[in-house]
């Protein structure tokens, strides 16, 4: 996943407990995908509060307590990349479900998988 923006916007928030402090760690990205990355951190920054209340609607049944603190990183990027609308839909759910198999578990990139796919077709942004 080198040179992904995903990546480091999960590297970089899964470090935290405050989404507020949150920025771009040391990477290796070309300048359009730091400015990708930038828009995603910013875009989860200022929408924390809807995302977290689209994965609370969305999480088929777990609290969102209940949920891996990587499975739940995942998600809500994922949400907020959903939000920004500027790659499809199936694109995001499996760029995400991927980098939760490679930093979570199987089960956990199911679950993420599970819940993406769902907003992605049943949820409208504005």
């Amino acid at each position: 996943m080198k040179n992904d923006f995903r990546h480091y916007c999960l590297v970089s928030l899964f470090s935290l407990d405050e989404i507020d402090a949150v920025k771009l760690v040391n990477n290796d990205l070309s300048d359009n995908q730091v400015l990708r990355a930038e828009q995603l951190l910013k875009n989860t920054k200022d929408n924390i509060d809807t995302i977290l209340n689209v994965l609370e609607e969305n999480s088929l049944n777990w609290s969102v307590e209940r949920i891996g603190k990587a499975e739940k990183t995942s998600l809500i990027l994922g949400i907020s990349e959903l939000m920004l609308n500027l790659t499809p839909f199936k694109v995001i759910v499996a760029e995400w479900t991927k980098l939760t198999d490679k930093h979570a578990s199987s089960d956990g990139a199911k679950f993420v998988n599970a819940i993406l796919d769902n907003i992605s077709k049943n949820h409208e942004f504005t």
